[in-house]
């Protein structure tokens, strides 16, 4: 190799590295999750931050469990400490004035824990739910995902059902409840991931969304405070997502997968 051409390859691979390394330092996760917020305070002298502890529903994979027979999960209470911005003063007052209340909040698990924050857990906007539902026209970032997702109502006329393809081919079925939370992960390939509530039985299950446009309006309809139906497809493969269970409809007014006359 000459030595011009040996220069070239350091020059590009230390570039790679460095844009990689940049790349690694950005948002792992994004998303909303329903949660009851518990504590929050300020702290810190050089560089102040607002503390919290919220409570979010979780499950214990390790359950044993009839799968097939939907017995699965029994949901599970966790404790999380998250951090906010002083700069975010909307969201501050917010959290402020609805200490031990059920909440809807939008955040963002950082790769490596900003200097400003003490945890990786970064809530950058709360808000309640209500008994509005969903409307259309969903609204995206600058960037081509979704972080307004469920701020506002985007026009006059709201919809009650949005569906995509089916990606399973073992089982599709309905259940009523509610999705509980929602966060697009990963960096290099990103996937929609989420747990819903299984009313019916008392239960939550792990879900993905393959369907961008689905994940769209699952985060607008995690502002409605009441029940809807969920259509749920079941994949023998998982692929790169986490679960084999898609949601391939939202339903605000009857069961899913209902055909129509």
């Amino acid at each position: 190799m000459s030595p011009r051409k040996f220069f070239a390859f350091v020059i590009f691979t230390q570039l790679f590295f460095f844009s990689t390394s940049l790349f690694s330092l950005g948002t792992y996760s994004e998303g909303w999750t329903v949660a009851k917020l518990t504590q929050f305070e300020s702290s810190g002298i050089i560089y102040e931050s607002y503390e919290g502890v919220i409570e979010v529903t979780v499950y214990d994979p390790a359950e044993e469990c009839d799968m097939a027979r939907d017995e699965c999960f029994a949901p599970v209470r966790k404790k999380v400490q998250v951090s906010v911005r002083p700069e975010n003063a909307d969201v501050v007052n917010f959290l402020s004035k609805n200490l031990n209340q059920t909440i809807l909040i939008q955040f963002n698990i950082h790769r490596i824990k900003p200097v400003a924050l003490s945890t990786s857990i970064e809530i950058v906007d709360a808000q309640y739910q209500d008994s509005k539902l969903p409307h259309t026209s969903p609204v995206k970032d600058p960037s081509g995902r979704i972080t307004v997702w469920v701020t506002a109502h985007d026009t006059a006329t709201p919809i009650d059902k949005m569906t995509s393809r089916k990606t399973g081919g073992k089982r599709n079925f309905s259940v009523t409840g509610r999705i509980l939370s929602l966060e697009y992960k990963g960096t290099m390939v990103g996937t929609y991931e989420g747990i819903y509530l299984d009313e019916s039985r008392g239960k939550v299950h792990p879900f993905s969304i393959t369907s961008e446009e689905m994940a769209e309006f699952a985060w607008k309809a995690m502002k409605y405070s009441g029940r809807y139906f969920l259509g749920v497809s079941v994949a023998f493969v998982v692929g790169v997502r986490e679960s084999n269970y898609d949601i391939f409809e939202i339903n605000f007014r009857e069961p899913a997968g209902t055909q129509s006359k």
